[in-house]
């Protein structure tokens, strides 16, 4: 890692539809882990991924299932979700090596990634929804997992709670590390990442690589909405003004 001593500015990185596009891998990982998990077919067709955590996903296959089905999954508690995960991270496990021939990053992303990474105070991680080790094997598959993006700081999609909790997980291990956590400017493709970001306290970039159109991220209320990453130095102007103003309020170090 570049950062040595306090950073000035975390920026926090949503995986899919933000940093890259892994094809259809990740949706077999989790249907083969549901359905492992609980015996029956997952219905992705009656359910909405965008934003969600792999737990809240499992939660929500489950809640598609018949009543009856649904509730004696249900009756199992967090242990249904705790099984669900580690079925998702064995999942990753034996799949990851089919991820390069699919994944690929998304227009701007490595020359972004690489100018925050050259910026002096500035520390990358991720708040995504992703079990940790699923994010790992798709920025291994697309070259980001070189180190400029520090994966132990990051958020996981890996226990029960909403969208924020990845935020606030990320906020907790930069404050563990450095004593207190910087500004943090949250990026993602999903009305959920401005959600989360928002509650917890961080700046939101949204950006329209994902399913949510430009229109759709504005009314999400993001202080800043972008098409794409094809310009790196747009996000490196947020991520610059963010430093800038905790420096002004006097909360720097």
């Amino acid at each position: 890692m570049a950062v040595t001593s306090s950073p000035h500015v975390a920026v926090c990185w949503d995986v899919d539809g933000t940093l890259l596009l892994g094809g259809t891998i990740g949706t077999e990982v989790l249907g083969a882990a549901f359905t492992q998990v609980t015996g029956h077919p997952a219905r992705f067709d009656a359910i909405r991924m965008g934003g969600h955590t792999d737990w809240l996903i499992g939660e929500a296959l489950r809640d598609a299932l018949d009543a009856e089905d649904a509730a004696a999954v249900a009756a199992r508690g967090d242990a249904f979700g705790h099984d669900m995960i580690a079925a998702v991270a064995e999942g990753w496990r034996r799949r990851a090596g089919d991820l390069p021939a699919v994944a690929h990053t998304l227009p701007g992303v490595d020359a972004t990634v690489a100018a925050l990474a050259g910026l002096p105070g500035v520390v990358q991680t991720l708040t995504t929804g992703n079990v940790r080790v699923g994010a790992t094997a798709k920025l291994t598959a697309v070259g980001l997992a070189d180190g400029a993006i520090d994966l132990d700081l990051g958020g996981y999609g890996e226990g029960p709670g909403e969208r924020v909790r990845v935020v606030e997980q990320a906020r907790d291990a930069l404050a563990a590390r450095y004593g207190a956590a910087p500004p943090m400017v949250v990026v993602g493709d999903t009305p959920r990442d401005v959600e989360a970001a928002h509650r917890a306290g961080a700046v939101a970039v949204a950006v329209a690589t994902g399913r949510s159109s430009v229109e759709e991220l504005h009314a999400t209320g993001a202080e800043h909405v972008f098409a794409d990453l094809a310009d790196p130095g747009r996000l490196v102007a947020v991520v610059r003004s963010t430093g800038e103003d905790r420096s002004r309020s006097g909360t720097g170090r």
